[in-house]
């Protein structure tokens, strides 16, 4: 009898999930990539560094900050540094361990906070330069020309730049551009701040680096002259400028720094926000105020030279009010500058400028598929995203930062070791008091050491500050410390010592690492150069227009310069400026790169020439990442990147090996302007 109510039938059951297929040859493909990419960098032999001669003892032009030091702001024993040095030069943590950091808080000058000892400043990070990377130049593979030496006309030239800057720290950025276009923006605080500006320059224009006059201990490579302004009169066009491709065009302060970002809101360059996301941020920064300046008084530097913590120690007594105020407003002066990179997170300015263009939609890079004005779209069915998009971009602005962190480390701790601007003026501070830079007699002519000390400051620092009739060169240097004098003693009271130490932004002066190179300007060239790779600069000679008089939007015709009622005025705002022949975008992210670099040395922590090799040996970090990038790329996409670089100059040879070892049509020594990086990792010159 048939069953009325018959099972359901069951579906039959496959063998198992249908497994896809691996791509053939996947694993080996994968490995061979990863040899490709270290054959990049693996061919070529590691450079010599380069070093000034300075690092004698009893190590006065060396960095010393947080060991002990006596009276006289010398290390009171030179086998402490030397100690530090031998912990720089090894990668084991363990002997840097026995460097012989000052810990003892009774040998502040400055009276603890209540119930306190005295924070203690650690160094940041000096055994880092030898850790490796998988990507991009060893950090020691690409060394940094010398510093400027003692004696030099050069050094002379950096460091009566850095006073000058600390003088004029409150004058508005809208004063340090063309006349012409000063008179055009109609505002009252930088047409009368334009007077002292020019003199400034005119002050600067005197010194022998600048009258391009070198003394024989000067750097004599023209390339290196020529991107460290030899010869090159100063004016409030180009003062306190970085160098590069558009760099010296209109306002002081590059657009990245100040515009905002297109919105679904209908926002756009000059309400000065940016959007994150359906968040927006105020391109603004936290007000410092104006006029007060640190470390002006010998027992006040001698404390951060012994590793106090000056701005902690403000902060835990409850006095950080005392230099930072509530308010926000846009960068209108250089202290504001000066203010946004005391609390940077190094690549935000980067990362700032990446959501403006891609909120605008700016032109990518023709040798980049998938855009629409690439030069191969493949069909147009595809869209950039996780690669060559938006998060492509964001990742690698951020990921380069940390390589160019690594390779400074290793120029700043591993060999050159220099001292930072605020001891340097110690130096010029101590022959203009007599030898004596604290006042107490104490200067003792039985030690060795001291002695030493004395014979180095007559010989490299006394023949800057005693201009004659027959060598007045160094007479704008005089007139400058003279100011300084003046300008220490409105900081510390009629009755106080004569002062030329340098006048500091920060309570707690420079980092714990050593001046050179800089990070933040290392940082710079390896993040703007990222962008100048991935964004379309147009053609050399016909230069994509960031600032455009004929764009089609509005805000695109005209500049925007932070202006306000003066230094002590909260209420900055934007003011649009009409820029005949506009603003280049490779001219903007240049100027984006020095804003930040400079902004230390406004700030009296780094000198130019911290900026301007460390913003190339950025530059350099990432040209090798972006080298090895390709790698990862399937051949037919044939990506190609072209490079303006930030100055006509020679590459490293390290970068300029193919992937099989076989050479690049740019020769050793040979000047390149702009570059391309080809698909297969080697770059040819354009320019």
């Amino acid at each position: 009898m048939l069953d009325k109510h018959p099972a359901p039938r069951q579906p039959a059951r496959s063998a198992g999930p249908v497994q896809p297929p691996l791509p053939p040859n996947r694993q080996q493909d994968a490995s061979d990539r990863r040899a490709k990419a270290g054959a990049l960098h693996g061919t070529t032999a590691f450079v010599a560094p380069e070093v000034n001669g300075d690092e004698v003892s009893p190590y006065l032009f060396s960095f010393t900050k947080g060991l002990r030091h006596s009276r006289q702001g010398i290390v009171e024993d030179p086998a402490h540094f030397e100690t530090f040095r031998s912990g720089t030069a090894s990668p084991d943590p363990g002997v840097f361990e026995t460097v012989p950091i000052n810990t003892d808080p009774t040998v502040f000058e400055t009276p603890a906070p209540a119930g306190l000892a005295g924070p203690i400043r650690k160094w940041e990070s000096p055994t880092a330069g030898h850790a490796f990377v998988l990507q991009g130049p060893d950090p020691m593979s690409i060394g940094m020309p010398r510093a400027p030496a003692a004696r030099s006309a050069e050094l002379a030239a950096e460091m009566a730049e850095v006073y000058q800057m600390a003088l004029l720290r409150d004058y508005p950025v809208a004063a340090f551009m063309d006349e012409d276009l000063v008179a055009a923006l109609d505002d009252p605080f930088a047409s009368q701040a334009l007077s002292d500006v020019s003199d400034a320059a005119s002050r600067l224009s005197g010194l022998r680096w600048f009258c391009g006059e070198a003394e024989d201990n000067d750097i004599d490579d023209d390339e290196k002259r020529t991107r460290r302004r030899f010869g090159q009169t100063q004016t409030p066009r180009n003062m306190f400028r970085g160098i590069g491709e558009g760099t010296h065009d209109g306002p002081f302060v590059s657009q990245f720094m100040v515009v905002g970002s297109k919105s679904g809101g209908g926002e756009g360059r000059q309400s000065g926000h940016i959007r994150y996301g359906n968040q927006r941020v105020p391109q603004t920064v936290r007000m410092a105020r104006p006029g007060r300046d640190f470390m002006t008084s010998w027992n006040d530097w001698l404390d951060v030279q012994n590793g106090y913590n000056a701005r902690h120690g403000l902060e835990l007594a409850g006095h950080d009010a005392e230099y930072l105020g509530d308010t926000h407003r846009p960068l209108t002066t250089l202290r504001d500058l000066a203010t946004y990179v005391h609390d940077d997170a190094l690549y935000q300015a980067y990362l700032n400028a990446a959501l403006i263009l891609l909120s605008e939609g700016a032109a990518v890079d023709r040798g980049i598929p998938y855009h629409g004005g690439a030069t191969r779209t493949f069909g147009g069915n595809q869209a950039p995203f996780a690669i060559f998009g938006g998060p492509h971009l964001l990742t690698l602005v951020t990921e380069v930062s940390s390589r160019a962190l690594r390779a400074i480390r290793a120029a700043k701790f591993s060999v050159h070791r220099r001292c930072r601007p605020e001891v340097l003026a110690a130096r010029f501070h101590t022959v203009f008091s007599g030898y004596d830079p604290s006042g107490t007699g104490a200067y003792d002519d039985g030690n060795p050491h001291e002695q030493a000390a004395r014979q180095m400051l007559s010989d490299d620092i006394a023949s800057y500050t005693h201009p004659t009739d027959e060598d007045p060169h160094e007479q704008s240097l005089y007139d400058i410390l003279s100011d300084i004098r003046a300008h220490n003693a409105a900081q510390n009271g009629a009755d106080a010592a004569p002062s030329w130490l340098l006048p500091m932004a920060f309570p707690e002066g420079s980092p714990m690492h050593p001046a050179y190179g800089a990070g933040h300007a290392t940082v710079a060239g390896a993040c703007v150069t990222v962008l100048k790779a991935f964004f379309e600069m147009g053609d050399y000679g016909n230069r994509t227009l960031f600032v455009d008089p004929a764009a089609d939007a509005p805000d695109a015709r005209r500049a925007y310069v932070p202006v306000s009622a003066g230094a002590d005025d909260p209420g900055g705002f934007l003011k649009a400026l009409d820029v005949p022949g506009g603003l280049t975008l490779v001219g903007e992210l240049n100027k984006l790169a020095w804003n930040i670099s400079n902004a230390r040395n406004i700030a009296g922590v780094h000198y130019y020439t911290d900026y301007i090799e460390s913003l190339l040996l950025g530059e350099a970090i990432t040209i090798g990442i972006l080298r090895e990038q390709m790698c990862t790329y399937d051949m037919r996409e044939q990506v190609e990147m072209t490079l303006p670089l930030f100055v006509e100059r020679t590459l490293p040879e390290i970068l300029l090996t193919g992937p099989d070892g076989t050479a690049s049509s740019i020769q050793p020594g040979e000047l390149v302007k702009e570059i391309r990086i080809l698909s297969d990792g080697r770059i040819e010159k354009v320019h």
